[in-house]
């Protein structure tokens, strides 16, 4: 026997080894694995439900316009997340809104804003940097303007996606020209948002959307188990060895029935053949159709004349019997017992 088919045989063993064991469990257990495995669902859809939320909730931040940088500065400190260069789908979302609270009175002003991968904000070579942003040739110095015209108590957004590290934020009014503005008197405000947890619970809350996907399938197979049972469609084995044993004993009963007696073997009729409920009709005709018909009144009972004990006699319902013969044919004569011990027809 090769391996392929030693693991199929393997496999098969262990299928049947769940079906007897689903078939061995109760209707009270079946429950309770079907209330667990709704639980499951419920509990994971929970979980991915605040995975999510924790993915999309920010880390806030603010900053405010320096007389002395003339410009608004903050070290943002370090940003955490798969630490992968470039730019790819793993970069961490920023957000910035700044508004420009009293911007230069200059007729051609913009709003310059500077993302600087260092740890030191206070290093000299920031400036060095910031120019290497404006060229725009690397993904740890970011720069960007802002694209409307800027106005007095404007608000304007800017969009950063940076890789994990430390970070320092820079921004500034510019002229025309593209020159820092460094007149006194100006103001402006920035607010900002990370979102560092994005991809790590946004992974983790797929992977529970996923187990409660599983849950949910375990939780539709055990209920339409438990359907079943609960409608009768699914017989264990004890009711299935029960149906077999009955099937035989019908097969071993009578090929036919009385006229005046249940059409079915005696013992297990069907409901609406259970047999006669009151006394049944008179005996056939041929029973009596050696008797003078004239020398007997029209009303009068046919006489109960003991029976030869031929045949053995089966019971059925209502203490009545039917006569089995040798040959295994039933004779179609309902017979009593009477307080002898002896079987006599029944006399309607």
């Amino acid at each position: 026997m090769t391996e392929e088919e030693l693991d199929a045989a393997g496999a098969l063993a262990v299928d049947e080894d769940q079906d007897e064991l689903m078939e061995e469990m109760s209707i009270e257990e079946r429950k309770e694995r079907l209330k667990k495995a709704r639980w499951n669902v419920f509990l994971y859809l929970g979980v991915a439900a605040i995975l999510f939320g924790f993915a999309l909730f920010p880390m806030p931040f603010s900053a405010d316009y320096d007389d002395f940088s003339k410009s608004a500065e903050k070290d943002i400190g370090l940003v955490w997340g798969l630490p992968v260069d470039g730019e790819d789908l793993f970069d961490v979302p920023m957000r910035l809104t700044v508004t420009a609270d009293n911007p230069p009175a200059q007729s051609a002003i913009n709003i310059a804003v500077y993302v600087i991968q260092q740890e030191d904000c206070t290093d000299f070579t920031v400036s060095e940097k910031m120019q290497e942003a404006k060229a725009g040739d690397s993904h740890d110095y970011q720069y960007q303007e802002a694209t409307d015209r800027v106005l007095a108590d404007g608000t304007y957004d800017f969009e950063f996606n940076i890789d994990p590290g430390q970070y320092c934020l820079i921004v500034e009014y510019i002229d025309g020209n593209g020159d820092k503005i460094t007149s006194e008197g100006h103001k402006m405000s920035v607010e900002g948002k990370l979102y560092p947890n994005q991809f790590f619970g946004g992974v983790l809350g797929i992977l529970c959307l996923g187990l409660s996907a599983f849950a949910f399938v375990g939780a539709q197979k055990h209920g339409a188990v438990l359907r079943k049972i609960l409608e009768g469609e699914n017989e264990t084995t004890e009711s299935k060895v029960l149906s077999e044993a009955s099937k035989a004993r019908i097969a071993a009963g009578p090929g036919g029935a009385p006229p005046a007696g249940p059409s079915g073997p005696p013992g297990a009729p069907p409901a609406e053949q259970s047999g006669p409920s009151g006394p049944p009709g008179a005996p056939p005709a041929e029973s009596s159709a050696n008797e003078p018909v004239e020398d007997a009144p029209a009303d009068a009972p046919e006489p109960s004349a003991p029976v030869a004990d031929e045949g053995t006699y089966e019971p059925a319902e209502n203490g009545y019997f039917f006569r089995k013969m040798p040959d295994g044919s039933y004779d179609q004569t309902v017979y009593v017992q009477n307080a002898d011990g002896a079987y006599v027809p029944h006399e309607g």
